[in-house]
C-alpha cells in the first residue's frame, strides 16, 4: 500500500513531556485549533515551557536523546534513552554520551517527566467504536449471547453498527494514540497512526513490525445465532486448529459471561480433541472461569486479556484476576469497545486500577498494573521481542507523561489526558505538546488544543486532516476529556448484580454480597455464579475460596 510521509519529517524521535499544573482542568471539547505550522524550533538551551520543565540542549539532525525517568523493566531509572534515525532504541542507561550517533541527535533534558513503553490495547472492536456507550441500568446478564440477540429470553441491547468511513476509524485511532497507545488489535483500523496487530487489517498496518499477526476471533465456536450449550461441543461451528494458529497468536473470545454455558466454552477449547487453548492462546474475557479452567489455561501456557470495565457494564463480574496471578498466567488488558468498555487505555488502566484496590486487596502492584498495558501485552500478542519494553533493539513505542508528583509507575496510572505529552511509534512522533514536537522535528504538525493547551498531531493517514478526523470525532465520540471529567456515559467499575446492588461495605468489604462474617475471601471480590450454584467457587472444598486461594486445587494448603 502506497504511503505518505510524516507530515512532521524526522524519523528516530524521542522527545519530552505533557504538563498536569499549568492545564485547564474545565477541558475542551473536540476539535479546536487547526494552525499548522506554528513557527520554527526553539533554539538550544531554550525551556520548552510546559510542565515537565524540558529544556532544549542541543538541536541536532538524526536520532533523538532524552534525560528523564525512564520506566525500565528493573524499576524507575533516572537516565537517558536515545533513539537512532532508524526509530530503534540504541541505548539506556544513566548517559548515552558514548552512543554512534549521538553528537548529531537532538537533546532534550525534562526533570517532570516519566517515559513509558507505548500502550499495547489487546483487545478493541475498533470498527465498532463510534456508538456511544449503552445504557442499559442495571440489567445484568447470564451470558454475551443474552444481550447479543435475546437468548434464554433476555432483552437485547440494540444492535451496534460497525463503520467502514475512513475518517471515523481514523478518528477511533487518534482517540487511542491521545492516551498513549501506539498498538491495537483491533477489527478494522487505518494506515497509519496506531499499529494494528490483528489479522483482520492490512498486514502493512503493523507499521514496521516483522512477524505474524494476530487471529482475533469474536466467535471461534460459530454461535453468532445465540447458540449457549451447558456441557459438551455441539456448537454450530468450531474453528479447526490450522485455522485458528495461522496467522500466530490466536485470540477467541471465551467464557464471556457467568453462567455454565459461558464456562463450558474454555472447557470444550482445552479437549485435546480441539486443543484451542495453547501457548499461542491469548483467552479474551475469560469471565466464567473457576479454579480449574484456570489451571487447564495455565497447564496450557496461554495468556488471558482482562477487560473489567465491559464486564462489569455487562455481567456485574468479571475475570477471576486473583486466580489467574496465582497460576501464573500472563495477563494483558484491552477496552473491549466503546458501547460497554472504555474510551481508551488510560480509562481501562484506571478501572483496573480501581477493582485491583477495592475489590481484589491489591493483589497486583504497580509494576503489574503498567505492565498489563504494555510489554504483557506485547508479548501475548506475539511481538514481545519488538514493543512493550525499553530496551535496546526495541522499537522505539513511547510514551512520555508529565508529573507533579512520585515519578514512578504510579504516574502512568493516574495520569489524564492533559499529561500525555508526546506519543511515538517506531520512532516517529505523532502527538504530544506543540512546543516539544518543533523541538524534536524543527517544526510543528497540525494543531490542536487539548484541555487547555496547544497539541500537535503528526497526521500520517493518507488523504486526511485533522480537520477530518475532528468533524467526525464531534459527530460520534469526544477524542479525549480533561482530568476530573467523567467519559460521557462511561460504564461503571463498581461490580453490580440484583445479589449485591450496594457495593462494599463496612460488613462487606469487597461488595461481593456476602457478609464478611460468612465469605470464605472477605477481601476478594467472588460473589456466587450461576456457573457455580448458589455457593462461592471453592473447587476444592478447603473453606478458602478460590479467589483467595493460592493452591485452589490443593484442599491441603491455600
Amino acid at each position: 500500500m502506497k504511503r505518505v510521509a510524516l507530515a512532521c519529517g524526522v524519523v528516530g524521535l524521542l522527545a519530552a513531556c505533557g504538563g498536569t499544573s499549568k492545564y485547564n482542568a474545565a477541558g475542551a471539547p473536540p476539535g479546536g485549533d487547526d494552525g499548522g505550522d506554528e513557527g520554527a524550533a526553539a533554539p538550544p538551551g531554550t525551556s520548552l515551557a510546559d510542565a515537565a520543565e524540558c529544556g532544549l540542549v542541543s538541536q541536532g539532525t538524526s536520532g533523538l536523546a532524552l534525560k528523564a525517568t525512564l520506566l525500565v523493566p528493573g524499576g524507575p531509572m533516572d537516565g537517558e534513552i536515545f533513539v537512532d534515525a532508524t526509530g530503534k532504541i540504541t541505548c539506556v542507561a544513566a548517559s548515552c554520551a558514548s552512543t554512534a550517533g549521538y553528537s548529531t541527535a537532538t537533546q532534550i533534558t525534562c526533570t517532570s517527566a516519566v517515559v513509558s513503553p507505548g500502550f499495547v490495547n489487546a483487545h478493541d472492536h475498533t470498527s465498532y467504536d463510534f456508538t456511544p456507550p449503552y445504557n442499559h441500568g442495571t440489567t445484568r446478564y447470564q451470558h454475551r449471547n443474552e444481550w447479543r440477540t435475546g437468548a434464554d429470553g433476555a432483552t437485547a441491547l440494540p444492535d451496534s453498527p460497525s463503520t467502514t468511513d475512513p475518517k471515523i476509524l481514523a478518528s477511533i485511532e487518534l482517540r487511542f494514540l491521545m492516551s498513549g497507545v501506539t498498538s491495537v488489535v483491533g477489527t478494522s483500523g487505518s494506515p497509519g497512526l496506531v499499529r494494528n496487530l490483528a489479522a483482520y487489517s492490512d498486514p502493512t498496518w503493523l507499521e514496521g513490525l516483522s512477524g505474524k499477526t494476530v487471529n482475533f476471533d469474536t466467535f471461534p465456536l460459530g454461535d453468532e445465532n445465540g447458540t449457549i450449550i451447558d456441557s459438551g461441543c455441539a456448537y454450530p461451528k468450531i474453528d479447526s486448529q490450522s485455522y485458528a494458529f495461522e496467522d500466530g497468536v490466536f485470540a477467541p473470545h471465551f467464557g464471556e459471561g457467568i453462567n455454565a454455558g459461558a464456562e463450558n466454552e474454555v472447557v470444550c477449547a482445552a479437549t485435546p480433541a480441539l486443543g484451542l487453548l495453547t501457548s499461542n492462546t491469548a483467552v479474551l474475557h475469560a469471565v466464567g472461569t473457576n479454579a480449574k479452567d484456570v489451571a487447564a489455561i495455565a497447564t496450557a501456557g496461554a495468556k488471558v486479556v482482562w477487560a473489567p470495565r465491559s464486564n462489569i457494564s455487562l455481567y456485574g463480574n468479571t475475570m477471576p484476576i486473583t486466580e489467574m496471578k496465582y497460576a501464573g498466567v500472563p495477563i494483558s488488558l484491552g477496552t473491549d469497545w466503546l458501547p460497554t468498555g472504555s474510551m481508551n487505555m488510560l480509562r481501562e488502566l484506571a478501572c483496573a486500577d480501581e477493582m485491583n484496590s477495592k475489590y481484589f486487596g491489591g493483589a497486583f502492584d504497580d509494576p503489574s498494573l503498567v505492565a498489563m498495558a504494555t510489554s504483557s501485552s506485547a508479548a501475548a500478542m506475539g511481538f514481545g521481542d519488538q514493543i512493550g519494553t525499553l530496551a535496546v533493539g526495541m522499537q522505539a513505542d513511547l510514551v512520555v507523561f508529565a508529573t507533579t508528583g512520585q515519578k514512578g509507575w504510579r504516574t502512568v496510572i493516574e495520569a489524564a489526558s492533559e499529561d500525555v505529552a508526546l506519543v511515538l511509534r517506531g520512532g516517529k512522533a505523532l502527538y504530544g505538546d506543540q512546543l516539544l514536537v518543533q523541538a524534536v522535528n524543527g517544526s510543528a504538525c497540525e494543531t490542536m488544543e487539548v484541555c487547555g493547551t496547544n497539541k500537535a498531531v503528526c497526521l500520517d493517514v493518507p488523504g486526511l486532516a485533522l480537520s477530518d478526523l475532528q468533524t467526525a470525532a464531534s459527530s460520534t465520540y469526544p477524542l479525549f476529556f480533561c482530568r476530573g471529567q467523567i467519559p460521557t456515559g462511561e460504564p461503571s467499575c463498581i461490580p453490580y448484580r440484583d445479589s449485591y446492588p450496594n457495593g462494599s461495605s463496612a460488613t462487606d468489604q469487597d461488595g461481593d454480597g456476602v457478609a464478611d462474617s460468612s465469605d470464605d475471601c472477605p477481601a476478594v471480590f467472588n460473589p456466587p455464579r450461576s456457573m457455580d450454584g448458589t455457593a462461592q467457587s471453592d473447587v476444592d472444598a478447603d473453606g478458602f475460596g478460590d479467589a483467595c486461594d493460592q493452591k485452589p486445587l490443593d484442599s491441603t494448603a491455600h
